[in-house]
């Protein structure tokens, strides 16, 4: 049986999102296509259990328990955050890797201080320099990386999972409503994010103090806020017009219980994954340029463009007056365009193909 390996800087579980939801849905198709996945993950501790001896991110990435299941791997995967920790160990072992990067975290837009941007961005030249491939899910870095590292560049977008959707994508508004718990009669506008990522934070922040305020000014409470996904900040909870989840294992009800989903979305780099699993339930998407980069997303095709918060209040304030066959037709096509371009099965497809260098 062939072994397929994924390297990552933290374990995918018990938390899903972002970069560990995409890995969760390749390994998964993977096992069902007879292969055997690991997913290894950098060792934090000196003592698995005591934390009280605490290894450097700089340095975590080379403990001898990493590469002794390293061994064993036919196709070695290396995910996006400090790859060189690892990528030098495994050449010195003989091993080829594809760096699967999900976003060029040295750019400025990623939000990292300057030191760490100048760290990371050695880590991203030597491991770039040292993979045999490099995969990128953003049309813009792709360009960023074509030129900086040639033919060896190669895109494929994200993968959603549309399995999962299909399970939802004809549920009744109200019936999930009442399962989680939410008002029937609420316009809800959702929000979703692990808000512990410092671009999903600022988000959530923005929604608090600026967007959630003004719409419920102006619409006498007529709109709820809900953001979704875990660390939300603490300020969030003293309001009665936002609802807080916390980590929940399915974003789809979530978002088929709204109306309206948003993207305040000003820096983090890569793509917005956010996004295209809102269009992947045909909601209607309110959204900053930032939110969409890297994809073929275009503006009152697919989604509703704002960019300062106030945009953001009168295209919600406006959608709840005239949620219509138009704002249903950019509902459509957002979702038209994931089932395209974002299908797990054709994704994976073209993985195998550049693993096994076709």
């Amino acid at each position: 049986m062939t072994n397929i390996c994924f390297i990552m800087s933290y374990t995918i579980y018990p938390r899903r999102g972002g970069l560990h939801e995409q890995v969760y849905l390749l390994s998964r198709e993977f096992r069902r296509k007879g292969y055997k996945v690991y997913i290894l993950y950098y060792r934090h501790g000196l003592l698995n259990k005591n934390q009280a001896f605490r290894i450097p991110l700089y340095f975590s990435g080379i403990h001898p328990n990493l590469y002794s299941s390293v061994s064993k791997c036919d196709y070695v995967i290396m995910e996006t955050a400090w790859p060189w920790l690892a990528a030098i160990p495994i050449r010195l072992m003989g091993k080829e890797f594809v760096l699967h990067l999900h976003s060029i975290e040295s750019l400025p837009e990623f939000g990292l201080p300057l030191h760490k941007r100048v760290m990371i961005k050695l880590a991203e030249e030597v491991a770039g320099r040292l993979a045999r491939t490099i995969l990128t899910v953003s049309l813009t870095e792709y360009s960023i990386l074509k030129t900086q590292f040639g033919n060896k560049v190669t895109y494929i977008p994200l993968a959603i999972d549309l399995e999962e959707r299909k399970k939802y994508i004809n549920a009744n508004k109200e019936d999930v409503r009442r399962m989680l718990g939410l008002p029937i009669h609420k316009f809800i506008v959702a929000f979703l994010g692990g808000m512990s990522y410092g671009a999903n934070r600022e988000s959530a922040k923005i929604i608090i103090t600026q967007i959630a305020p003004k719409v419920h000014e102006l619409t006498n409470g007529r709109v709820l806020f809900l953001l979704v996904g875990s660390d939300p900040p603490p300020e969030s909870t003293k309001l009665n017009y936002i609802k807080v989840t916390g980590y929940v294992k399915s974003i789809a009800p979530y978002i088929v219980a709204s109306d309206v989903c948003i993207a305040p979305v000003y820096h983090g780099a890569g793509v917005k994954t956010k996004v295209l699993d809102y269009m992947s339930l045909k909601k209607v998407v309110i959204a900053t340029k930032k939110a969409v980069e890297g994809t073929w997303l275009k503006p009152w095709v697919h989604y509703i463009p704002a960019e300062k918060p106030i945009d953001f209040a009168y295209k919600i304030i406006e959608t709840l007056s005239r949620l219509n066959d138009y704002e249903q037709t950019i509902a459509n096509n957002g979702f038209s365009y994931v089932t395209d371009h974002h299908s797990v099965d054709v994704i994976v497809g073209n993985f195998l193909k550049v693993l096994k260098g076709a």
